[in-house]
């Protein structure tokens, strides 16, 4: 077995878990991911289109002409360098300043403030250079390249003459600045990058939609797929049956509606029953459990013996649910004696199993509980009765407590019998699944087969070649498999 179909354990997630978990929530992954996108559609579609356009300027030193000397020229050049990357610096701040832009705004007209137009200029020094960028962004072209052209001249202008000037007595800056690029009208937009901006809402969206998958699936506490069943018990589904007032009846739905949907359901489930089943000694008996209540155990027990009659097995439906009986009352038969009264010999086996609908479909109720049901289902007695109805039915079907409030089922299991396992979608909580998965584990029990219970009905698909009804015939075995007609009759 691969380690990605191991049995999860609860101490760890595998690559098929989170496989799993965004295949279950697939719909909230794709919502998502079209969230995302229409976020980012719609953020990047409604921006004004942005034109960026640079100019770029060359910081030198200007050498003292005292100097004299390599000597004194390689200190001179070292320092100048030294001060020309402090003042380099400073440059990204002092282009945002009225001294800069107000010259700007003035030469050029322009109908905007000081703080506004600092919002649209940047400037910057790329690493390892004595390079000045200056970059303006404009919905206008080439408004943007004459804003670029002007912020760069009157930044030369303050930087060589103006800011070293003192009491009207000029003093020569040591910094020289020269524009040594233009810049020129942009041909396209730098912004919105719609290219750019769709590919990070896409990896964004995904990303986003498999971490809301997994989120939502760990907060999802019970089970909602067959695959949520099978990533902890190892055992394949053997049927499933579907969420349908039919079986809420008091008589199986192959005796109430043997042409329905239902009814199928239960046959597929018996057939495949029949064909996994070992032939091994006591493998004629099928324990039936869940790991908690309302997960519709009883109700597969009891039309699974039908299905079994159905068949023309002779066969025995014993209910050991001795604290909560409940194959009486779906049947609607008298349950006040039954297995209890049998094994404590208070009746003979004729009084307490009774025939059901056909010669060969018997019955043992549970009877009234008189002791402690786990002494009583552990008894030698209880041991020898399944050994003695194995040998005298062809299958013995016997509906158990839930694992959690009983380990039952497993007492009848690690004696010979098969366990079908019973799980309701939308009811077995994971947590109790994990943990009757590690008990049957612990025991070495090796469940023959898995049976969903509750499952979503599926469409009829048009143009289908096959139909249900509910109508039964004279022997109430009707079956209502339909041919449909699929091609015109052709002309003679």
């Amino acid at each position: 077995m691969d380690e990605a179909e191991q049995v999860q354990d609860g101490n760890g997630v595998t690559i098929l878990d989170l496989f799993n978990a965004v295949r279950k929530h697939v719909i909230t992954a794709v919502v998502t991911l079209v969230i995302v996108m229409v976020a980012i559609c719609a953020y990047t579609f409604t921006r004004t289109p942005q034109c960026t356009a640079t100019s770029e300027l060359l910081a030198t030193y200007r050498s003292s002409a005292a100097a004299s000397g390599a000597s004194s020229n390689a200190v001179e050049l070292s320092s100048g360098a030294n001060y020309i990357n402090s003042q380099i610096q400073t440059y990204p701040q002092l282009i945002k300043t009225e001294s800069v832009l107000q010259p700007v705004i003035d030469d050029l007209g322009l109908d905007t403030t000081v703080k506004e137009l600092a919002a649209s200029v940047t400037a910057s020094n790329p690493d390892g250079t004595m390079l000045v960028d200056i970059s303006v962004n404009d919905p206008d072209p080439k408004q943007a390249s004459s804003i670029a052209n002007s912020v760069a001249e009157n930044l030369r202008k303050q930087v060589t003459s103006t800011i070293y000037s003192d009491e009207g007595d000029k003093i020569i800056s040591p910094v020289n600045l020269t524009v040594v690029q233009q810049a020129y009208a942009p041909a396209s937009p730098s912004s919105p990058n719609v290219k750019l901006n769709i590919a990070i809402g896409l990896v964004s969206g995904i990303v986003l939609g498999i971490v809301v998958a997994l989120i939502k699936d760990l907060l999802d506490t019970r089970v909602r797929r067959d695959s949520d069943v099978t990533a902890v018990i190892d055992a394949p589904v053997l049927g499933s049956l579907s969420r349908n007032e039919a079986y809420a009846g008091t008589s199986p739905v192959i005796i109430s509606r043997p042409a329905s949907r239902e009814a199928e359901e239960i046959r597929r489930l018996r057939t495949n029953v029949m064909f996994v089943l070992p032939d091994e000694p006591l493998s004629n008996v099928i324990v039936v459990t869940s790991t908690g209540p309302s997960e519709g155990k009883t109700t597969l027990s009891v039309n699974l013996a039908t299905a079994f009659a159905e068949n023309g097995s002779k066969v025995l439906l014993i209910d050991a649910d001795v604290r909560n009986p409940s194959v009486s009352k779906a049947l609607g038969i008298e349950g006040a004696v039954g297995l209890t009264h049998l094994i404590t010999n208070r009746v003979s086996s004729h009084d307490a199993i009774q025939r059901y609908w056909k010669p060969n479909f018997h019955v043992l109720p549970a009877g009234k509980q008189t002791m402690n049901p786990s002494i009583l289902l552990n008894s030698r007695a209880m041991k020898a009765l399944v050994e003695q109805v194995a040998e005298a039915y062809d299958y013995v079907i016997i509906d158990t407590a839930p694992m959690q409030v009983a380990n039952d089922a497993a007492v009848f299991a690690k004696e010979g019998p098969e366990l079908l396992l019973v799980a309701g979608l939308g009811v077995t909580e994971k947590k109790l699944l994990r943990q009757t998965g590690r008990e049957l584990s612990t025991l070495s029990i090796d469940p023959v087969g898995l049976a969903m219970n509750y499952g979503e009905m599926e469409k009829p698909q048009k143009g289908g070649y096959y139909y249900y009804g509910d109508e039964s015939d004279d022997n109430g075995r009707k079956r209502q498999i339909q041919h449909k007609k699929s091609e015109k009759m052709k002309k003679d």
